[in-house]
């Protein structure tokens, strides 16, 4: 049964809100979120040295940031800001979905 009026489903919203605000500001600091994390990859895969089956990509630098967030929660506790962050990562790595993707599209490579 749906409940109408559900403040925590408004608050999950809110959240969802300001990530974007978060991000859209970000973008002056951090750059363009797609460069950044293609950069990142690049970084990355040049540390791991090879020892990977194929190259990062920036998608997934932005999946292993989610679960560098989920760790934080188990390891040091609940706090809004790992889901904060979380949801930014997941919004970030939506970026990387081409826009006539339909659901068997895979993951760019």
């Amino acid at each position: 049964m749906a409940v109408k009026n559900n403040r925590n489903v408004e608050q999950a919203g809110e959240l969802a809100s300001e990530v974007g605000g978060v991000i859209a500001d970000r973008n002056g600091t951090h750059g363009d979120p797609i460069e950044n994390h293609d950069h990142i990859a690049d970084l990355w895969n040049s540390y791991l040295g090879g020892v990977l089956v194929r190259p990062l990509r920036g998608d997934e630098v932005a999946d292993m940031m989610i679960l560098l967030k989920l760790s934080r929660k188990h390891v040091g506790g609940m706090d809004t800001d790992h889901y904060r962050d979380a949801i930014g990562y997941a919004a970030i790595a939506s970026l990387y979905v081409p826009q006539d993707a339909d659901n068997s599209v895979e993951a760019r490579e």
